[in-house]
């Protein structure tokens, strides 16, 4: 399953960014229930246009929100 290996680092870059959940739906326009699934990683998929509107809130790229994780059997 992707949602294994892809992490999103929503919650560092927040922390980073001393902003909430809250603030970052508001400043993206994106729901704050998508956005409460990416955090906690019960997302399954990321549209392109979601993750440009993370990114230009957030001022980062998407290589600072996404990482991947290789586990054994990956």
């Amino acid at each position: 399953m992707i949602a294994d290996v892809i992490k999103v680092r929503l919650e560092e870059l927040l922390e980073e960014r001393g902003i909430t959940l809250y603030r970052l739906a508001k400043d993206s326009g994106i729901a704050y229930e998508n956005l409460r699934k990416l955090k906690n990683g019960d997302a399954t998929r990321i549209y392109f246009e979601t993750l440009d509107r993370l990114c230009e809130a957030l001022k980062c790229d998407p290589c600072d929100l996404l990482t991947r994780e290789v586990t054994e059997g990956h």
